[in-house]
Parts: C-alpha cells; structure tokens; sequence
C-alpha cells in the first residue's frame, strides 16, 4: 500500500458512509465497521491500540489524551483495521495466542514505518474528507488561507491546526 492508497482508502469509506459533513463521527464509523473503541488509561507513551482476535476488534484508546488527540488516534487505527495492517508482517505486530496486537514502535515513533505513515494519511483523509474541506474553503472565498482561516477549519473538523495545516499542504490549498 502507499500515501495515496490509504488516502483513497479513506475516501471510499467516505462514500460508502455518505459522510458529506464536518466534523466525521468517527466513533460511528469504527461501530460501522464493527469495531469496539475503549477509553483507557494506556500510560504516556501509547496514544491507542488495535487489538484483533478472530474476526472481532477492538481500539484502545487513551483516555488522558485530548478529544482532538483520541479522534485522530481512532481515525488512525481504523485505518490499520481497513488497510489490514494488523495481518501484516512486521515489527509492529505482536502475535499472542491468536491476538493480533498492533502498536507504535520505535519506527514509528520516528516516523519511518510505511504503515503508520499510510495509517496516519488514511486518518487525515478520514477526518478532513477532500470534498468537505473543498467546501469549507470555498466558503471561505480566498487563498491564500490566513491563519485565522485555518484555525477555524481545524475547530469546524475538530482537528489539531498543525492536521489541518498538513491536510490543507496535501490537498495543495495552502
């Protein structure tokens, strides 16, 4: 898979959900899915987890962190659950007794592994859907966008500015 596979990814579960709308329910679309979310206290370092066993799965998600942080961190791990990441073979997976488990390791923390960079693209795709975010800017009626105009884009998706700032740079509007 690549950035665009995951962002396209993304972008056909926006079609089959008919999200045409900020911000995206992401706690709808894992129920959609079938997937169980989890608020836990999983220390300061681990923003969220997939946990698959069988055909079920369920993601953890720190309970500390900002609602901003725990959407992007849902959106992020529905995009291993869709692009099936968790099958995959690599250091991120921990096999325990039939239990896929996977997690951010020090690749990942660095940047570097393909597949939380493809998760992190599908979560970004996820959240600020191209069509919607096209929308909100053309309300807006100007470019260059101000960094009020992107402040308020980041509250309108419920994203962080620096998510919003990066979409907006892939989409190419800033």
């Amino acid at each position: 898979m690549s950035r665009f596979a995951a962002r396209t990814a993304a972008e056909r579960l926006i079609q089959r959900f008919g999200i045409n709308k900020a911000p995206v329910d992401v706690y709808e679309v894992a129920r959609a899915l079938g997937l169980t979310i989890v608020l836990e206290d999983l220390g300061s370092d681990v923003s969220a987890l997939l946990v698959t066993q069988g055909a079920s799965s369920v993601i953890g998600v720190n309970k500390n962190h900002s609602d901003k942080r725990r959407r992007f961190s849902i959106a992020h791990e529905i995009g291993h659950h869709v692009m099936r990441h968790q099958f995959q073979s690599g250091e991120h997976v921990h096999v325990d007794r039939g239990s896929f488990i996977s997690e951010r390791g020090t690749r990942a923390s660095a940047g570097i592994d393909p597949k939380e960079i493809e998760a992190n693209q599908f979560a970004a795709s996820l959240l600020m859907p191209t069509t919607v975010v096209l929308e909100h800017v053309a309300r807006i009626g100007r470019t260059p966008l101000s960094e009020s105009d992107i402040k308020r884009l980041a509250k309108d998706f419920n994203v962080s500015e620096q998510a919003m700032t990066i979409r907006l740079t892939v989409l190419g509007l800033v």
